[in-house]
């Protein structure tokens, strides 16, 4: 046994988007793997199988070669799967493979890709997403193609994508047999989340077909003839929409959405609209459930997921996030009665039922599993397991663990489990937080302490295996973590809470975290450290211009100046909709008095910067901002810059870096206020980087530039 490291990263295996079988007895699912630590491509993905019945519980790889094999998609029969690849120098493109096994076979070439495969009910045709083929017009004035952009649409960009391309996303149907690909619609919008309507007649997608898409967050609900014709639209342009699903009987459209009167702030639910267009009934009013969320983890991907009916059509299943877990839950159509299918202290952060029977694939992350598949049949009145992971609450379904990925790692290491605490906040609310204690402490020591913040603010912390955690907790740190108001998972009050308050009420929330943390008997109150990444970032900026209780801070991909991350990001530009009040040029104070560059003279907390290079939605300028004003004013602060990295560096950057981002967190804590000899287990070794301190300015001096120094 030894402590968790950095370094597991290239030992772990990452396990998502679990498909079922149609009869319910095989289940697919991804696999994805370190293959080079740094390079462009440093992870591979391949499709696996694992049947269903104890007798066929081995894991067996279903696709391989060169490159990365994604979201299978079972053919109706259950004899064929399609599924996405970039094999050779390809962006994504469906393939098909016999379930009895062989060679793919290619069947699109469509430029840019293709994404959300969906067959059609009779197994003929697979509907798609594209990009409408580009005109092919000469920009340049030389008869060769230029490398200039010019932009005129203000959502020309996205983390993690890049620039937009000047084509939008189309549907598009192919024709199994003969290869005939159709074009189903066009136009300067984009049309996702296709699905067919049982007879095969129809297509249901969402689009959001107004002038003023780019400053909205509407999608309305539209319906195209599957052979190709007129659209028609079907909700009345006042909702967030999106994941349909027909019922069985063709009459009825689930979806996942929100009626937007918090705008991203509203908590999604489970609505319905008629299949020939009206109203949108929300089946799902409980705020506390978070449809389709997840807790935050640095570990898991969320699998692409819809609303799923049962035979009969009475009954919708979905996932949904409450008090810090994702549970399997069902809502009556007619009663609108909830009910939990599946949950326990952990998240389903992945999910399919079979078509033909009560049995479900589920992909569960929790604070003891990185990323497993269980599988679920109500079918079967099992009784309660008493397993804390997942459950059928009273017994109502067997639930089976079916893989166990990453155990041999695992079963080798220390981990330290957060234990979940309520604290109450300053007006007296109930905070839902956990505390994980050093790995190896001993009665008596006093340990440093780490506060983590997650970004957001509309997301959660929960019940999920977190990396970072664990290495903090393996190098000596207590880590608390918790969520203020504005999480996701308890009142649509609770998380609209931060409108117009960023740094105020959850401020406040997070010191009465801290604060409960500081009052346990193994903690060292004189040695309290700060991160967080995103929003997270903010808070940490924020925080350590409100208050020098802190040794140390690190703030991830943050935000410094709200004023000028209106401009530069790739979404705050809605911002003044609802989070703040007005637009920035509007009513300026109301950015500024938020932003923590403007609390900078207060810091005394040395502070590291960590940003990646190609981030558009906290752009690497905000950092710069922070850093410039802090060295300026010669407060201790160090900027660490990943270079070809976007917002998701800590869940999907290339293993170097993220264990170089890890590491670069311990040596900067280590630095301020380390365990020392308080570490009662070997270390899992000093930090693996050299963390360049910045030199102490001589009295009364400011940094020098670099043409001051050669001087």
């Amino acid at each position: 046994m030894r402590p968790v490291t950095s370094e597991d990263i290239y030992l772990m295996k990452w396990v998502r988007d679990p498909q079922i079988s149609p009869d319910g007895t095989k289940i697919l699912f991804e696999v994805k793997t370190v293959t080079d630590r740094g390079e462009v491509k440093p992870y591979n993905t391949r499709i696996y199988m694992v049947g269903q019945d104890k007798a066929q519980a081995e894991i067996m790889k279903f696709t391989s070669g060169t490159g990365n094999d994604t979201c299978p998609r079972w053919s109706p029969c259950g004899t064929k799967v399609a599924f996405l690849s970039d094999r050779g120098k390809d962006k994504n493109q469906l393939y098909i493979l016999s379930v009895k096994g062989g060679e793919g076979t290619k069947t699109t070439s469509v430029e840019g890709g293709v994404r959300s495969p969906v067959w059609s009910p009779d197994g003929k045709k697979i509907a798609f997403c594209a990009l409408e083929p580009s005109k092919g017009q000469d920009r340049s004035n030389s008869g060769k193609e230029s490398d200039v952009r010019v932009l005129t649409r203000l959502r020309h960009k996205l983390d993690s994508v890049g620039f937009l391309p000047e084509t939008n996303y189309q549907i598009f149907v192919l024709d199994v047999d003969s290869g005939e690909l159709t074009q189903l619609t066009s136009g300067p919008y984009d049309c996702l989340d296709p699905a067919w309507s049982p007879d095969g007649n129809y297509i249901a997608f969402v689009s959001a077909r107004f002038p003023d898409y780019e400053v909205s967050l509407v999608r309305d609900l539209w319906l195209v003839p599957a052979r190709g014709g007129e659209i028609k639209q079907l909700t009345s342009g006042d909702a967030v929409l999106y994941s349909p699903s027909w019922s069985p009987d063709g009459r009825r459209i689930a979806c996942f959405g929100h009626d937007n009167e918090y705008r991203g702030a509203t908590v999604p639910g489970v609505c319905v609209v008629e299949a020939g267009g009206g109203p949108v009934t929300f089946l799902t009013r409980s705020a506390q459930l978070g449809v389709g969320q997840t807790p935050g983890s640095d570990m898991v991907s969320p699998s692409e997921s819809r609303p799923v009916w049962s035979a009969d059509g009475t009954t919708i299943y979905f996932t949904a996030l409450a008090h810090g877990a994702t549970g399997l839950y069902s809502v009556d159509v007619d009663t609108r009665a909830v009910n939990l299918v599946a949950g326990g202290n952990s998240a389903i952060y992945g999910w399919s039922k079979a078509a033909s029977c009560d049995k479900f694939a589920l992909a569960v992350t929790s604070p003891e599993v990185i990323c497993d598949i269980w599988s679920l049949d109500l079918s079967v009145d099992a009784g309660k397991s008493g397993d804390t992971v997942l459950e059928a609450p009273e017994g109502k379904g067997e639930v089976r663990r079916l893989t166990r990925i990453n155990q041999d790692l695992l079963d080798s290491r220390y981990l330290s489990i957060p234990e979940e605490v309520e604290v109450e906040a300053y007006d007296g609310l109930k905070l839902q937080a956990w505390v994980m204690k050093p790995i190896g402490m001993q009665d008596g020591k006093a340990y440093p302490v780490i506060l983590h913040i997650h970004g957001g603010p509309h997301s959660a912390y929960g019940f999920a295996f977190f990396h970072q955690f664990q290495v903090l907790a393996s190098r000596g740190y207590g880590v608390v973590f918790g969520n203020p108001r504005g999480s996701i998972g308890y009142s649509q009050e609770f998380v609209a809470a931060t409108r117009h308050d960023w740094g105020g009420g959850d401020y406040n929330d997070l010191m009465a975290i801290a604060d409960f943390a500081a009052k346990l008997p193994w903690v060292d109150n004189e040695r309290m450290g700060v991160t967080g990444g995103s929003y997270g970032g903010y808070m940490t900026n924020w925080i350590i211009g409100h208050t020098n209780r802190f040794k140390a801070a690190v703030a991830c991909r943050s935000t410094c100046n709200r004023f000028s991350q209106f401009g530069v990001s790739d979404l705050a530009y809605m911002n003044g909709q609802f989070e703040f009040d007005g637009d920035p040029w509007d009513n300026p104070e109301a950015y500024l008095s938020r932003s923590p560059i403007m609390y900078v003279r207060n810091i005394e907390t040395p502070l590291l910067l960590i940003h990646s290079e190609d981030d558009m939605r906290c752009p690497i300028s905000q950092a710069d901002e922070m850093f410039t004003a802090l060295r300026n004013l010669k407060k201790t602060a160090v900027m660490v810059r990943f270079p070809g990295e976007n917002h998701n560096l800590p869940r999907s950057g290339k293993p170097l870096h993220r264990v170089e981002r890890l590491e670069y967190i311990v040596a900067w804590f280590d630095t301020y206020m380390g365990p020392g000899d308080d570490y009662s287990v070997p270390l899992a070794e000093p930090a693996k980087v050299v963390l360049k301190l910045p030199k102490p300015f001589p009295s009364g001096e400011k940094e020098a530039s670099d043409e001051e120094e050669a001087r």
